[in-house]
């Protein structure tokens, strides 16, 4: 198994103003946004910060359908890739790691995932690109 750090996630109810607040007030370069306006890569120097929306990360893990409120458990992510998600998942999986999802390819962003808590809950995702993935 092979990870490397991409980076980290924010989940945020508050999009737009976060979005904004990390371009004009701190710096931060905008390289991407989807189409959908729900999540964004930003950049300074080597630091990538991912911004989505909270109702559209409990889409992707599987939590119940409610409305993100500020009491929800889960307000960051941390990020990374592997070359080969099937190996990693089954080299973690045989240390009894327990997954909120499995290997799951996502069509719209061109990657393969599995999300997992760490110890103290905290909310872990490992990607592989799509041009690495045998489908």
């Amino acid at each position: 198994m092979n990870l490397n750090f991409k980076g980290t996630r924010l989940l945020v109810c508050n999009y737009e103003a976060c979005l904004e607040f990390y371009q004009k007030m701190l710096g931060f370069e905008l390289i991407y946004q989807d189409s959908n306006g729900e999540e964004a890569d930003l950049k300074m120097g080597d630091t990538r910060l991912n911004l989505i929306k909270r109702q559209s990360m409990a889409a992707i893990i599987g939590s119940p359908k409610k409305l993100p409120s500020e009491n929800d458990p889960d307000n960051v992510a941390l990020i990374f890739t592997t070359q080969n998600l099937d190996q990693t998942y089954d080299a973690l999986k045989k240390m009894n790691v327990t997954f909120i999802t499995q290997p799951t390819y996502r069509p719209q962003w061109g990657i393969k995932t599995i999300y997992l808590r760490d110890p103290d809950g905290n909310l872990i995702g490992i990607y592989e690109l799509a041009d690495e993935i045998a489908i």
